[in-house]
């Protein structure tokens, strides 16, 4: 019985120190992958331009009479399913990618959520030194004879009606 816990455990150890090893092999895969994406979906893109300037020139061409009806009509049906099917294999590459730069966007998020909110401590400090304050604003006694308005010891002259303090 002994032997064979020891010998899970070891297994457990073997594949625990292992495991880093396939996992950096993992991500280099992955970002090759996204390399050759990137790479495709440039060559596509570049091509659905030079598509999208062809109907443009056939549309100007055909509108100065440069190009018969004929000649227009299958110009543009050529250009158009060759459009679409660019658009179709964009759209296929974009789905592919599409989960990996979600998960990696919603983590981004996230970080800079956390950068940016108090967390509950500080918001817990924060509240304890504006009470403190207010504290020793009402605990002071301390009012303008003129307007009314609170001041500090410390203060020579209203900071509302500008009238001199008796302190």
């Amino acid at each position: 019985m002994e032997k064979v816990l020891v010998f899970l455990i070891a297994i457990g150890a073997a594949i625990f120190m292992v495991l880093p090893f396939f996992k950096k092999r993992f991500e280099r895969v992955c970002k090759e992958t996204d390399s050759q994406n990137d790479k495709e979906l440039t060559r596509l893109n570049l091509e659905k331009e030079s598509v999208y300037r062809a109907l443009k020139e056939i549309d100007f061409d055909y509108s100065t009479g440069k190009l018969s009806k004929e000649d227009y009509d299958e110009l543009e049906n050529r250009y158009r399913a060759q459009a679409l099917a660019l658009l179709k294999e964009i759209d296929v590459i974009q789905r592919k990618s599409y989960h990996l730069d979600l998960d990696e966007e919603i983590e981004r998020e996230i970080r800079a959520i956390r950068k940016t909110e108090l967390t509950e401590d500080e918001e817990i400090e924060k509240e304890i030194i504006s009470a403190r304050q207010s504290r020793i604003l009402e605990d002071s006694g301390l009012i303008c004879s003129v307007c009314g308005n609170r001041y500090k010891s410390e203060d020579h002259f209203c900071s509302k009606c500008g009238a001199r303090l008796n302190a």
